[in-house]
């Protein structure tokens, strides 16, 4: 996400990738260590490259990854676009089974073939294939 996305265009719309409240006995601890312990598989530079974007925001305003939580604080991490709902869609992918049973599936991958769908990748791969054949 470029810097500029979210901080240099205040009327763009929003969306609401992940929120929380803060609770009223909670320390005060610094939001990027915050944030690591709640949103999953999360690295502390992309949290502090989100803060740099304006995309962590409390109680409404932009925050840099070095602010304190404070009790009732209201945290969101906004992002410019829609989060992408990932749904297996079953195509029809000719694909070498080498064997198969009522459990197991063995094929025979071909190379530069993407096994899941994930960023970049949401079709065309082993999953879609697979699920099409079963």
């Amino acid at each position: 996400m470029a810097e500029e996305s979210l901080n240099h265009i205040e009327d763009a719309e929003l969306f609401i990738h992940h929120e929380y409240y803060v609770d009223p006995g909670q320390d005060a601890l610094r939001i990027d260590k915050f944030l690591m312990t709640r949103i999953e598989k999360i690295s502390r530079n992309k949290i502090q490259n989100a803060a740099k974007a304006g995309a962590i925001r409390v109680n409404g305003k932009p925050v840099k990854s070095n602010y304190k939580i404070k009790p009732d604080d209201h945290i969101t991490v906004v992002m410019d676009s829609e989060r992408k709902k990932l749904e297996i869609i079953p195509e029809d992918i000719p694909i070498e089974i080498v064997y198969e049973d009522d459990t197991v599936i063995v094929v025979n991958k071909k190379p530069g073939m993407v096994v899941h769908p994930g960023h970049g990748n949401y079709s065309g791969t082993l999953v879609n294939a697979v699920s099409y054949h079963i």
